[in-house]
C-alpha cells in the first residue's frame, strides 16, 4: 500500500504549510543547481486570506528560460493517477509555456515529480518524454 506524505494537508493548515514548504525546497535546491531564479505567478489568497486547497499548491515563474510550473496536490482518496502532468500555454507578460502536475503526494511520486522539473528546467521536456517519466511512474 501507498504511504502519502502529508495525507491530511486539506484538513490541516500546519500539514498544508508543512507540504507547501516541502515543495519550495525541492524547486529552489533544483534551481540553484542552474543559477536560476523564481516567482510565484499564481495568487494563493482569496479576499486577504491564504487558500488551502492544493489547487496549486506551488507555482514558478522562471524568468531565465521563460516557463512556468504549476503544481496541484489533490487528497491521496481521489479518484486519478497518483500523477500525471501535461504542458500548457498560459498568459503572463507574454506567452510562456507552463508544466502542470497533478498528483497525490507519495515518495514515488514526488520523486517522478523531480525528474520531470529537471527535464523542464533543462528544456528537455516535450510530451513523449513526459508520457515516459509518467510511465516510469506505474512501474
Amino acid at each position: 500500500m501507498t504511504k502519502f506524505l502529508y495525507a491530511d494537508f486539506l484538513e490541516n493548515k500546519r500539514t498544508y504549510n508543512l507540504a507547501q514548504g516541502a515543495w519550495k525546497r525541492l524547486f529552489s535546491s533544483l534551481l540553484q543547481e542552474y543559477g536560476y531564479t523564481y516567482t510565484p505567478y499564481i495568487n494563493q489568497t482569496q479576499n486577504g486570506k491564504k487558500e488551502y486547497d492544493g489547487n496549486p499548491i506551488f507555482s514558478a515563474f522562471i524568468p531565465e528560460i521563460n516557463r512556468a510550473i504549476r503544481i496541484i496536490q489533490v487528497a491521496p482518496d481521489d479518484d486519478g493517477d497518483e500523477i500525471s502532468a501535461w504542458i500548457d500555454d498560459i498568459e503572463l507578460k507574454e506567452k510562456v509555456k507552463e508544466l502542470v502536475l497533478d498528483l497525490k503526494l507519495s515518495k514515488k511520486a514526488k520523486s517522478t515529480a523531480r525528474d520531470i522539473i529537471k527535464a523542464w528546467l533543462i528544456d528537455q521536456l516535450d510530451n513523449v518524454t513526459l508520457d515516459q517519466l509518467l510511465a516510469h511512474q506505474t512501474n
